[in-house]
């Protein structure tokens, strides 16, 4: 069982420009367009040191991910892109499978988690030897539609922003942000280290670096700095309006300092760890619960949010 944050704002009177938009312009946009830069240099090179690049990209927009929020059609195109903590399947052998097949890309690989950037970690990463012309077809095809879904993302908030809509008014736009930010700190907690360093009730005493989210590529702390970048997009102290623009606005400066304290200080637990090993990760969990709880029992308070938290099925 999960349990999923619902919030309702009350709407606040402020003296600048929506924030849901301030935030699209300013961080959702130039994070698509970032990913998708990074996804076009891998897809030339199929190189490892692309694909790192795109994994930090890709963790940012993932992190504040708001297209669905402005068009409910696209409120799945993370899932299409990205299968961590989704489902109980293992895509290595289905992906061995298509590898050894000689049937076209779009046959071998017609479910979305074989063309995840799962997938291709995987292919990148299942051995030192060189991709064999089979690999890279597949490779590239798994490369196209992940750009696919980045640019339907990329376009919605290009739409969005271009146009200054502003159909999203600003009690909703603030409650998704801050349901959003919610949200990730919490699957940035729980999922992302506290499964791997064994400090969940279901994996209690029993870490297991394998549960990172990018175990092959040991690019599980580098994702971790990415979502950690990305709410300091948000509620850091930026030369564009942001979220915590309006938080302060709203008399809530004192807990924004204390959100933009507990980054800082989740940072400085990560660079202490050696790469990707998640066995004394216990300072570094202690300081996301602390990130977590600055949002959700502080900052939201402060900004006279109420939120129910309902019981829904998943993981």
């Amino acid at each position: 069982m999960k349990k999923i944050v619902i919030l309702f704002m009350f709407l606040f009177s402020f003296g600048f420009s929506n924030t849901f938009t301030q935030v699209v312009k300013n961080v959702s946009l130039p994070n698509a367009n970032e990913a998708i830069k990074d996804l076009k240099a891998l897809e030339k090179s199929y190189s490892k040191d692309d694909f790192k690049k795109f994994v930090y990209s890709w963790k940012k927009v993932q992190a504040l991910y708001l297209a669905g929020t402005i068009n409910s059609d696209y409120i799945d195109e993370p899932r299409y892109i990205d299968t961590f903590h989704q489902g109980h399947e293992d895509i290595i052998p289905q992906i061995k499978r298509a590898i050894k097949s000689t049937d076209k890309p779009q046959i071998a690989l017609f479910k979305n988690s074989n063309k995840s950037i799962n997938a291709v970690e995987f292919m990148l990463y299942k051995s030192d030897k060189k991709l064999t012309k089979r690999e890279k077809v597949l490779l590239s095809y798994m490369l196209k539609a992940i750009e696919s879904h980045l640019k339907q993302i990329q376009s919605v908030y290009a739409d969005y922003a271009k146009n200054n809509k502003e159909t999203i008014d600003e009690k909703t736009g603030n409650g998704a942000i801050i349901n959003t930010l919610i949200d990730s700190t919490y699957k940035l907690k729980e999922w992302r280290v506290g499964e791997p360093a064994g400090l969940t009730m279901k994996y209690k005493n029993d870490p297991d670096n394998k549960r990172g989210e990018y175990y092959l590529s040991q690019q599980s702390f580098a994702a971790i700095k990415a979502i950690l970048d990305a709410h300091e997009q948000v509620i850091g102290d930026q030369k564009y309006k942001n979220f915590a623009t309006m938080a302060i606005y709203s008399g809530a400066k004192k807990q924004v300092i204390q959100v933009r304290d507990a980054i800082k200080k989740a940072k400085a637990e990560l660079a202490k760890l050696k790469t990707d090993d998640f066995s004394n990760a216990q300072n570094l969990y202690k300081a996301l619960v602390d990130f977590h709880n600055s949002y959700y029992l502080s900052l939201i308070e402060q900004l006279s949010v109420t939120a129910k938290i309902l019981e829904a099925d998943g993981d």
